[in-house]
C-alpha cells in the first residue's frame, strides 16, 4: 500500500485510504497466531509543512491459544494507528534523534510494514480465554475450566521443608 507524497502534499486535502492487506505471510512462522481475516485499514493522511500524519485504525480477526488452558480463542483486534513522517530533501541533514517522525525521501511511503508491525506488537503477550481461567493441572493436565481433578498441587520448596516441620513442632 503505497502513499504518494507529491500528490498529498500539492492537493492540500486529506487522503482517504481504506482497503485490505494479507497477513499470511506475516503470520507464516507463528504458530501461536492464525489471522482469520485480511488486516483491514480505514486511515486518513494529511500533510502539514513538511510532515505527513496518518491516523486511523486498523483491524483483523485472530486466532490464537489461551496461554493457561490451552484452548483455541478468536479475537477481533481493532487498534488505532499514528504515524508521522518528515519531509527530507536532498542534501538535508538527517533529523535528529528526538524527532519522532520517520524521516521520508522518496516520492512514496509503502505503509504496509508500518501497518503489519502495529499489528504484531499489538497482539497479546500471554493471551487468556478469560480473567478467571484456571488453566491445566500441573500434575495430571486436567482442564479445570471443565472438571476439577484431585491432584495435590501444594508443593514446598525441598530447600524450605526443614523448616516447615520446624514450624510445626514449635506449635505443640
Amino acid at each position: 500500500m503505497l502513499l504518494n507524497v507529491q500528490e498529498l502534499v500539492s492537493r492540500k486535502q486529506p487522503i482517504e485510504l481504506q482497503g485490505t492487506l494479507d497477513t499470511a505471510d506475516m503470520f507464516r512462522n507463528s504458530p501461536e497466531f492464525k489471522p482469520l481475516s485480511p488486516l483491514e485499514y480505514n486511515l486518513t493522511a494529511e500533510a502539514a509543512d513538511e510532515r505527513i500524519l496518518v491516523s486511523g485504525r486498523i483491524s483483523c480477526k485472530v486466532r490464537m491459544q489461551c496461554s493457561r488452558c490451552l484452548e483455541p480463542i478468536e479475537e477481533d483486534i481493532r487498534l488505532p494507528f499514528k504515524e508521522q513522517f518528515r519531509i527530507v530533501k536532498a542534501g538535508e541533514p538527517k533529523p535528529g534523534e528526538q524527532d519522532e517522525a520517520i524521516p521520508v525521501t522518496g516520492e512514496r511511503i509503502d505503509l504496509a510494514p508500518l501497518l503489519a508491525e502495529e499489528l504484531m506488537v499489538q497482539l497479546p503477550y500471554a493471551p487468556v480465554c478469560r480473567e478467571d481461567c484456571q488453566g491445566l493441572c500441573p500434575k495430571c493436565g486436567t482442564n479445570r475450566n471443565e472438571q476439577s481433578c484431585s491432584c495435590n498441587t501444594e508443593s514446598v520448596d525441598p530447600r524450605l521443608a526443614a523448616l516447615q516441620d520446624w514450624f510445626k513442632s514449635k506449635e505443640e
